[in-house]
C-alpha cells in the first residue's frame, strides 16, 4: 500500500503540468475597464474617467475640494476595490454589484435583512459600500418628512438604517451586463393586501 501512495506522489515530479494562464473569475465595473488610475490627475480626470465617476470625484477637486493628484488616485483605488473585490467565488461579482443585485427588486430594506447570515465586520464593509452607492445615486437612506432617518431594529437588536433603491441602480446593472440577474418584482396577487 505504501508503494502505491509513493508512486502517486511521484506524479507531481514526473508530470509537465503547468497551470493555465486564464484570468480569475473576477468582474470589473464598466467604470474601471481600461482605466489606468496612475494616469489620472486632478487636471485630466474629466477626460480619463467615465462621466459618472468624474462627476463623483468633482466635489473633491479644487477649487471646491482639496484633493491633490495622489489623493484622487487613492480615492479611485478605494472605489475600484468596491467595484472589483469579490467574496462571490462562483460568479466573481464585486461587493457593490452583490448589493445592487440584492436590492434590484426595488424594495426598501436593510443590510441585515438582505444579508442575515454575515458577521458584524462584514456588515460594516457592506454598509461602507452602501454609502458609496448612495453617493452614486443608486441607493438612498429612508427619511421621514422632517429629514430624520427612519430606522428599524435589526437582527442584532440594534437600530439599523433602511435603504431605498433608486432607478440608477438598475441602469448600472444593465450597463454592467448584469441585467439578466435583476430580481423580478413580484406582481400583486388579486385579493392580496401585500404590495408588489
Amino acid at each position: 500500500m505504501q508503494k502505491s501512495f509513493d508512486d502517486w506522489l511521484d506524479v507531481l515530479e514526473t508530470t509537465e503540468f503547468e497551470p493555465a494562464d486564464e484570468k480569475l473569475n473576477t468582474y470589473q465595473s464598466y467604470r474601471f475597464v481600461n482605466l489606468d488610475i496612475n494616469e489620472v490627475t486632478v487636471d485630466n480626470y474629466k477626460e480619463k474617467l467615465v462621466a459618472s465617476l468624474a462627476e463623483q470625484v468633482e466635489v473633491f477637486i479644487p477649487p471646491i475640494g482639496s484633493f491633490e493628484t495622489l489623493d484622487l488616485r487613492r480615492y479611485l483605488e478605494l472605489v475600484c476595490s468596491y467595484e472589483t473585490s469579490t467574496t462571490d467565488i462562483i460568479m466573481g461579482l464585486s461587493l457593490a454589484d452583490q448589493i445592487r443585485l440584492a436590492f434590484s427588486d426595488m424594495k426598501t430594506s436593510t443590510i441585515c435583512d438582505r444579508y442575515p447570515d454575515i458577521g458584524l465586520a462584514e456588515k460594516r464593509r457592506y454598509r461602507c459600500v452602501a454609502e458609496y452607492l448612495i453617493r452614486q445615486g443608486e441607493l438612498t437612506k429612508l427619511r421621514d418628512e422632517n429629514g430624520k432617518l427612519i430606522k428599524k431594529i435589526g437582527n442584532m437588536q440594534k437600530a439599523v438604517v433602511l435603504y431605498r433603491p433608486m432607478p440608477k441602480l438598475l441602469e448600472t446593472l444593465k450597463k454592467s451586463g448584469l441585467g439578466h440577474l435583476i430580481k423580478k418584482q413580484q406582481e400583486a396577487v388579486p385579493g392580496s393586501t401585500e404590495k408588489a
